[in-house]
């Protein structure tokens, strides 16, 4: 539930941030989608850790994380 969570939030940032005024506002939501990142990439780990998920779905899963949060830290980076 909570690995559901944390994937959701990440697109939902992202989305709130397109919303917003000011570019400067986008890039606050965009920081708080990379954490969202790190927070997903974390419970991946943890799953692994105590043997809730295959390790071959682990390691997709991670390597999927890791490529959006490049994507969101290159969208980052024009602003």
């Amino acid at each position: 539930m909570q690995l559901r969570r944390s994937a959701v939030l990440i697109a939902t940032r992202i989305a709130e941030g397109c919303g917003r005024d000011s570019d400067a506002d986008f890039a606050v939501d965009l920081r708080r989608a990379i954490s969202g990142c790190s927070e997903l990439e974390y419970l991946v780990l943890l799953a692994k850790d105590l043997k809730l998920w295959e390790p071959n779905l682990c390691d997709s899963v991670s390597a999927s994380v890791v490529e959006v949060r490049k994507m969101i830290y290159g969208l980052l980076r024009k602003f």
